[in-house]
């Protein structure tokens, strides 16, 4: 672990003690809080992809059911798919739920309502993402058990270390054919939750950022590389725990 990286965990850690030491939101303000996240959450990790909806227009879909004019179907569907697949994380978290293939592909069948023959379903095919080729479709039933049965291993890690690499790891794989983004995204924001950190927001603002830190694991230059990712995401739990310290 790098100097700055070491600080960074530090500092999250030292914050996360000192939110556990302040007394319970108000119910009012904790459900104000955590519906400005959902819709931020929904319309940011949605942007990334190419989701042309704003977040005021995000917001209007979910409280008033409204169809936006001259906004595809598909971004609409993307909207109400990713809230339910929230919906289903929250279960995951208050359960407890170790996540598994079973946990996965349960969000993904959630999300791609718009692709349901697809949703669910790992890929049958090859693909290139960015200039480089994922996991074989032949391999990725088997990555996929390896993955998950890493998730009982990495006790001797920090929780924002391995979850960073569970993210890339699972990119890397990219087992679907549409969505792996969005669905590693959640179960990003599913682990943080479990492991008691606030869950973040991915900013579109940042995605060339986001997209660097994924690239630096793939390892074109034949030097795959996990800091960028796990720095990424601890600057992003850091941010996440100011603005809960300053409610």
């Amino acid at each position: 672990m790098s100097e700055e990286l070491d600080l960074l965990i530090r500092e999250a850690d030292k914050k996360k003690a000192q939110l556990s030491q302040k007394p319970p939101l108000a119910p009012d303000v904790e459900d104000a809080y955590q519906e400005r996240f959902l819709f931020a959450d929904i319309y940011n990790s949605l942007a990334i992809e190419g989701n042309e909806l704003n977040q005021d227009e995000v917001e209007r879909i979910l409280t008033n059911n409204e169809v936006i004019s001259g906004k595809s179907l598909s971004d609409h569907l993307g909207v109400v798919g990713y809230r339910d697949a929230i919906i289903l994380t929250h279960e995951y978290i208050s359960s407890n739920t170790r996540i598994t293939e079973h946990e996965i592909r349960k969000l993904h069948y959630k999300l791609l309502i718009a692709h349901q023959q697809a949703s669910g379903e790992y890929r049958n095919f090859n693909m290139m993402i960015r200039g480089h080729r994922p996991t074989s479709y032949e391999k990725v039933p088997y990555k996929m058990v390896q993955l998950v049965d890493r998730i009982g291993t990495i006790e001797d890690e920090h929780p924002l270390e391995a979850i960073a690499f569970f993210h890339l790891r699972l990119e890397k794989i990219h087992p679907f054919g549409d969505g792996n983004g969005r669905v590693g995204r959640l179960i990003v924001n599913t682990m943080l939750a479990q492991a008691d950190y606030p869950q973040v927001i991915f900013p579109v603002e940042q995605k060339q950022r986001y997209y660097q830190a994924l690239e630096a694991y793939d390892g074109l230059n034949g030097n795959p590389r996990v800091e960028p990712m796990q720095l990424f995401l601890a600057e992003l739990v850091v941010r996440q725990l100011d603005t809960l310290l300053e409610l």
